[in-house]
């Protein structure tokens, strides 16, 4: 099905250095992950007993807490997990307002309409790019923001998506 759409599934090696798999259409490179996880609320719930034992040391027990270096470090890491989370399940109830479901057809159509907005993106560009495009649902619409960068090749990756109501 893949290659009936001029798809198809290709390794990158992302700029953290993990290695992502993406749909490859022409020069545009979209990590799968972005629109089958995140997206759809996938992403893996946070250890909140954690944070919230961290935050409470911090706040009670100062002292004790900055004897050790690197409270502070998974501190920061798991309000980052739970901004991402938090981030998910709002994108995917964002998704399920204009009444799309956790699908391949969601899917499909949230990866036509990245392709299209990554077309735009010029190659000339250096620095990160934001396009700005539209995901009609069956009964309502989301404004997409999609930021890509342009890698020495001259491919297009999608480095983040959000949808927002309209």
């Amino acid at each position: 099905m893949l290659k009936e759409t001029g798809r198809e599934i290709v390794e990158v090696t992302a700029f953290n250095g993990v290695k992502v798999q993406c749909v490859k259409q022409g020069s545009i490179l979209i990590p799968v992950g972005k629109v089958t996880i995140f997206p759809m609320g996938k992403v893996a719930m946070y250890p909140k007993d954690e944070l919230r034992e961290l935050q409470q040391e911090k706040q009670n027990d100062r002292k004790n807490y900055d004897k050790d270096l690197a409270n502070e470090e998974r501190l920061e890491k798991l309000k980052s997990l739970k901004h991402n989370w938090e981030r998910s399940q709002q994108m995917f109830e964002n998704l399920s307002k204009v009444g799309f479901a956790n699908s391949i057809d969601t899917v499909n159509t949230i990866m036509s309409r990245l392709i299209d907005a990554g077309e735009k993106i010029t190659a000339e560009a250096k620095e990160s790019k934001e396009a700005r495009s539209d995901l009609h649902g069956p009964t309502g619409a989301l404004k997409v923001l999609s930021a890509w960068r342009v890698l020495p090749d001259g491919s297009k990756y999608l480095s983040t998506i959000r949808f927002i109501p309209t």
